[in-house]
């Protein structure tokens, strides 16, 4: 059996590409966000319009902030179809977002699809096109937290993993 080295590279780059999203948006770091996107990337069905990346950053960022007091994105079950520079992407997303409001604490749960177009155009594999599909979502009333006095994340480059 041989191994393509090309073809593992390409592979650890997109799904670089992918977790780079994730820790932006959860830290609501625009610029992170920006990093996993060609500049003319579209996101579609993020809205009723499709969105370009400065668009969609410019969009989401202040809302998250404003709208939840943590979130976390995670992907799974990721199918690279790769032909050439170019490959259809498939992740699985499991996203969380916490509200802290006047009515109680409430857990959004986003379960859904990345259907991503990635190229290689020279400058390393990003997304150039983002599909988004949702399998299923709920709110829930926030019960309790469970015991700890566990530091909380940051949503911003002040949180560890910047160091």
């Amino acid at each position: 059996m041989s191994i393509d080295l090309e073809e593992l590279a390409a592979r650890a780059a997109i799904e670089d590409a992918l977790l780079t999203y994730c820790r932006g948006i959860d830290r609501l770091d625009a610029d992170l966000v920006r990093a996993a996107f060609h500049d003319d990337a579209t996101l579609i069905d993020y809205g009723p319009n499709p969105l370009s990346i400065d668009d969609f950053v410019t969009y989401v960022v202040p809302r998250l902030r404003e709208g939840y007091t943590a979130t976390q994105h995670r992907v799974s079950n990721v199918r690279i179809e790769r032909a050439g520079s170019t490959a259809t992407v498939e992740a699985y997303v499991l996203a969380f977002h916490v509200e802290d409001g006047n009515n109680g604490r409430f857990l959004h749960t986003f379960n859904g699809r990345y259907i991503d177009t990635a190229e290689d155009r020279g400058d390393g594999w990003k997304i150039s096109k983002r599909i988004l599909r949702v399998d299923w979502s709920r709110r829930d009333k926030w019960a309790e937290s469970m015991g700890g006095t566990w530091p909380e994340s940051a949503r911003d480059r002040t949180d560890p993993v910047y160091r």
